[in-house]
């Protein structure tokens, strides 16, 4: 029972060595050490961080702010469809369609971030910011109907 589990051991060492040399496994734990584990997570991904604001709550780590409110701050009549955040820049989408129809006035806001603060780690002796975090202060910088 031992030797099996002493085995088991040894092969998952062997298996796992590899990616503890591996940089986006330390920059994903520094993240991760910074913002928790599911920001550090998305932080860590390069793509966008996207959400349903019909389903789910914004990552109050990521975003200070929720872009969809300012949209809807100057367009009461929209309901928002979802949200895609760039964590790299800051900037993000919002889809949005009139209330009450599902398909006549679709848009897509873009707006841009007046505050974000960098997550940096440290990758080969320097430093890399990773993402930005505790993203707001929202303002819209473009509109594109789509229908």
């Amino acid at each position: 029972m031992r030797l099996g589990i002493a085995l088991l051991v040894l092969v998952l060492l062997v298996a796992g060595a590899p990616r503890l040399f591996d940089p986006q496994t330390w920059m994903l734990a520094q993240a991760v050490s910074v913002l928790g584990p599911f920001s550090g997570w998305r932080c860590a991904q390069p793509s966008a961080y996207v959400y349903d604001p019909g389903r789910e709550r914004a990552d109050t780590t990521l975003l200070a702010d929720r872009p969809e409110d300012t949209v809807l701050d100057q367009q009461p009549t929209f309901e928002v469809d979802n949200v895609e955040v760039n964590l790299q820049s800051g900037d993000a989408l919002v889809s949005v369609h009139a209330a009450g129809t599902e398909a006549d006035d679709r848009r897509v806001y873009e707006l841009s971030p007046g505050r974000l603060q960098g997550v940096s780690v440290r990758v080969l002796g320097g430093a890399v910011t990773l993402c930005n975090a505790h993203i707001g202060a929202w303002r819209i910088v473009g509109e594109q109907t789509l229908g």
